[in-house]
Formats: C-alpha cells, structure tokens, sequence
C-alpha cells in the first residue's frame, strides 16, 4: 500500500491556509484537492518507471497504479494506491517460442527459457492453440516420445507419427510481483518525488481561493 499525506511542515502550512481562508473546512477542501492532483500525477510517472523497472507494457503498469485507489477527501487527507496481484504470468512478457525454449524479457532483460512452450504440435508445423490464450506452459511430471507405429501395426512404414503421452503441463509464472516492484528501485524513488510537489499545488489552490493573497 502506498500512502500520499500530510506530515511535517504540512501541518504548519495547513494551519497558515486555515488563517488565510478563515475556515478549517475550506483549508481541508484545498488540501484534499493537491493531495488527489499529485496522487494522480505520481502514479502516471510511477506507471512509466514500473514499465522499465518490470519490462511490462506501460498500460499494464498504469493500470496498476489506478484500479484501486482511495482518494483524498477534507476528513481524510490522504491518498492511497492498493498494490494488488500475484505473480505475473511470462505471457506478458513480449514472448517468443523457438526451438530451446520461449525468449521472454521479464524485468527488461530478454532471455531463454529452456523447455517451455506455447504453441502445440511437433517442430517445424508448431500451431497456436486459441483455448491456450498464448500462455506460456511448462510440463510437469513424467513424459516421454515414442513411434506410434511401434505400437500400432496399422501404422505402415513411411506414415509414422510421434505424441507425447503422460504429461501434463501448468502455466509458467515471471517471478514478478508489481505490488513488490511498486516499492522499490526507480519506482520507490518516484514517489519520493512526488511528495515534493505537493506544497507547490496546495499554495496554487490557496491562491485561487484568495485571489493570491497568500505567498
């Protein structure tokens, strides 16, 4: 959970916009106003720095940043964005299936990983399978290849086919959690930033409402 308040200085500055204004309760309106102004653009530069910082498509990230979030309001003054989500599934990852594996970029950072797979069928005639919804899987359990016509007498010579028996497969996860990557590195330091630009907004509402007698 990330939290956006007032603290520290804030509250000297909120005690000098009740002054100015006359009325706790409009100091509590203009503050509330910042607070939801700065939220909003901190989870936008938050949104761009989680989309390099996990390799995830920008809308994904500012998706993150925004499907739950408690704004501001005068009582409250406080603006928090819920992290929400599990592991990651690699399909969001740009992926590609070759031979050795699937070339996926979590983190930034493309790579192979060896054995999965997201398309079915033998190299080099590999199909999507619509139901899959270009999931990335890995097996797991026992498995192994055979020649079918070693085992079926109406299989002539020439017509030879191969299946996989005995496996099963699960979908392949990244290893990345956005409510963990919300804070830490150039994400965690976004909001570091944020919070310097929340005197400057709350001065300009001030302003408004006093027809800039307040400095």
């Amino acid at each position: 959970m990330l939290k956006i308040d007032i603290k520290g200085d804030g509250l000297a500055l909120f005690t000098k916009a009740t002054a100015a204004l006359k009325s706790p309760r409009k100091a509590g309106q203009v503050f509330s106003r910042a607070i939801n102004e700065t939220g909003r653009v901190g989870g936008t530069a938050a949104a761009r720095a989680l989309a390099v910082q996990t390799g995830l498509p920008r809308k994904t990230t500012l998706k993150a940043v925004r499907r739950n979030v408690s704004k501001s309001t005068p009582a409250t003054l406080s603006y928090v964005i819920h992290g929400q989500g599990g592991d990651v599934s690699l399909k969001y990852f740009k992926p590609r299936e070759t031979r050795a594996g699937v070339s996926a970029a979590p983190r930034g950072v493309r790579q192979v990983f060896p054995g999965l797979f997201q398309r079915a069928g033998w190299w080099p005639k590999r199909v999507d399978k619509p139901a899959w919804n270009r999931q990335i899987f890995v097996r797991i359990g026992d498995g192994h290849s055979y020649n079918l016509a070693k085992s079926n007498p109406f299989v002539k010579s020439g017509q030879q086919k191969r299946e996989r028996v005995g496996t099963k497969f699960a979908k392949q996860k990244s290893g990345v959690f956005i409510p963990v990557e919300m804070l830490r590195g150039e994400t965690a330091k976004v909001w570091d930033q944020t919070s310097a630009r929340l005197e400057p907004r709350v001065i300009h509402h001030i302003n408004r409402m006093t027809g800039g007698l307040f400095t």
